[in-house]
């Protein structure tokens, strides 16, 4: 029977632990919800207390994260290209290679730390709205939790790495370090739009999902059918179209909240 935490589980392989039994059962469970609402009551609570920080400091606190988060990145892919080529899979080039939305906080983040100019402003401005977009979906649904429990490497590497892109994105804006304007809706989309142009012939030629511009895996039913719906009619290029134009419009909201929360609290004052 699977135990929920174990000694010498936290390195196990995902074949190993479903030999053992684990089929997913800690997806959408206590754990993970206790854990979410402590880790965005956390967010709210540092972006309160840390609003007026020096922008000096948060200077140095990227250039940190902008060395830390690509060292998680790389071994959490080493660590599991390890894993995979010692149970006979491979590489899974499919899966492992950093293509995804999420990863462009690896490309950003360097670039807003140590950048200037307008490459800067693309990475600050991908940072406090897709960024955070992305980085939310990943943290709020796990799905990294239907192949490892709570308790696990990959899954502690994981959910660090979408907690620190969220808080990020979030504590940039509430420390007007950079606070996203209507023209980040493009500015925001540069860095996804350059990765795009690499990850959508790649996705289209080898078949796989990444920035999911080919099939929708892991997505809402209404959108993975979407893309299966449009994919059988020979459509599939207006599929991936709408997931681009589906980019855009999440920078819109986001920069649409941000904006209308700054108009608010300037009319409040003059009250």
């Amino acid at each position: 029977m699977f135990k929920f935490l174990y000694y010498g589980d936290f390195f196990e392989y995902k074949d190993v632990l479903k030999e053992n039994g684990y089929n997913g059962q800690d997806y959408m469970g206590i754990g993970q919800f206790i854990f979410l609402g402590i880790a965005i009551l956390a967010i709210i609570l540092l972006c309160i207390f840390l609003r007026k920080i020096n922008h000096k400091k948060i200077d140095i606190l990227l250039k940190i994260l902008a060395i830390i988060i690509p060292l998680l990145e790389i071994t959490k892919i080493c660590v599991e290209t390890y894993f995979d080529v010692e149970h006979g899979h491979g590489f899974n080039e499919g899966g492992l290679l950093p293509l995804y939305t999420c990863s462009l906080f690896i490309y950003t983040l360097p670039i807003a730390a140590f950048g200037s100019g307008k490459a800067k402003e693309c990475c600050l401005a991908f940072i406090t709205t897709l960024g955070i977009f992305a980085g939310l979906t990943n943290f709020v649904m796990a799905p990294i939790l239907q192949n490892y429990p709570f308790f696990n490497f990959h899954t502690f590497v994981s959910l660090n790495f979408h907690f620190w892109m969220v808080f990020t994105g979030v504590f940039l804006i509430s420390t007007k370090y950079y606070v996203p304007n209507w023209w980040d809706i493009l500015k925001g989309f540069a860095p996804a739009a350059i990765l795009s142009i690499f990850v959508i012939p790649m996705d289209y030629i080898c078949d796989w999902d990444y920035m999911l511009y080919n099939r929708g895996w892991g997505t809402p039913p209404f959108i993975s059918n979407l893309a299966t719906t449009l994919t059988n009619k020979g459509m599939k290029w207006l599929y991936t179209l709408i997931i681009i134009i589906g980019y855009l419009a999440i920078n819109a909201i986001i920069v649409g909240i941000v904006q209308l929360t700054s108009s608010l609290k300037k009319k409040l004052k003059k009250v």
